[in-house]
């Protein structure tokens, strides 16, 4: 046989082959060329709701908002805690006679607290009193944030985030002004996720995380590397507030740039909401799909836009 030859039946299966391979069976659309840059950008969130809408309830000095780990919105004037519904209903005023009400939490537990001038309460989710504990140190409590076994406090006035036990005995100082693992200045309001503790520092212009329990570390730095501020995304200029998502997305409200800033967990910049008037606080829905934003008198309701399903 010549070597360089092939049989006639073993010519006409190759170009029955080359055929199939060439046309295949049937019509074939290109698949789509991804993006250069991967996902689209995210879309900034949208206003979708402003609360109160009716006559059902007034907010006057609204100081502190979260979404507590039951899913309800708590918002804490300077005189009473409100629990709302996701919707902005109100399901009920938890407890009145706050004489000037700082910030609010709620632990896994679903206790809650207060910060009341001088002194930290703890309340069960029907609003009762379970207990408190006085402080006679403090002087502007701004935040307040429990793991539902340490409780941490932050003195705006003091320049220190101080940590206690159950009884009222302060256990450590977290942070304090130009010392220590933390420098904060004007320290605002705290918010715990998982092992870490974010601190709002007001007047440094940036936000920082760190390990709750101890030897402490630095985990995690929002905000410019000196304390000038500024309006660039990514910078905060009198940042007030912060709140993470369980996905690990940190939100926070830059009062002096009228705006909240999304981050990811490793600190890069997402996106910003534009807002018309200053903020207060933010919270945000376990999701993230959701945000809330407290102004001196009201809630604004800010909803995520929904991405259309990518070609499989």
């Amino acid at each position: 046989m010549n070597g360089n030859k092939l049989p006639s039946h073993i010519k006409r299966i190759s170009f029955a082959l080359c055929v199939i391979l060439t046309f295949g069976c049937g019509r074939k659309y290109p698949i789509p060329p991804e993006s250069q840059y991967g996902m689209p950008p995210e879309e900034s969130y949208v206003l979708v709701d402003e609360w109160p809408d009716d006559n059902s309830y007034e907010l006057h000095d609204i100081m502190d908002v979260i979404v507590g780990k039951d899913g309800f919105i708590y918002v804490v004037t300077a005189n009473n805690l409100y629990k709302l519904f996701e919707n902005g209903q109100l399901d009920r005023i938890l407890v009145t006679g706050f004489s000037s009400a700082a910030a609010v939490d709620q632990d896994i537990l679903r206790h809650i607290y207060v910060v009341d001038d001088e002194i930290v309460k703890m309340f069960d989710r029907t609003g009762s009193l379970l207990y408190s504990f006085e402080d006679t140190t403090l002087v502007t409590p701004s935040g307040i944030a429990s793991d539902g076994e340490t409780i941490f406090i932050s003195d705006m006035y003091r320049n220190l985030v101080l940590s206690y036990d159950s009884s009222g005995t302060i256990v450590d100082t977290v942070a304090s002004y130009g010392a220590g693992i933390l420098n904060v200045a004007a320290p605002h309001d705290l918010c715990i996720w998982y092992d870490r503790i974010f601190v709002v520092s007001t007047a440094h212009n940036w936000v920082e995380a760190i390990t709750i329990d101890t030897p402490r570390a630095n985990l995690l730095h929002l905000g410019g590397t000196t304390h000038d501020g500024d309006t660039l995304p990514g910078y905060f200029i009198n940042p007030v507030d912060v709140a993470v998502d369980d996905s690990g997305y940190v939100y926070v409200a830059d009062a002096g740039n009228s705006r909240i800033q999304k981050f990811d967990r490793y600190g890069n910049f997402v996106i910003e909401v534009e807002l018309t008037d200053t903020p207060i606080s933010v919270a945000c829905s376990h999701d993230g799909k959701t945000l809330y934003v407290g102004f001196n008198n009201r809630i604004e309701k800010y909803r995520r836009p929904e991405r259309p399903s990518q070609p499989q």
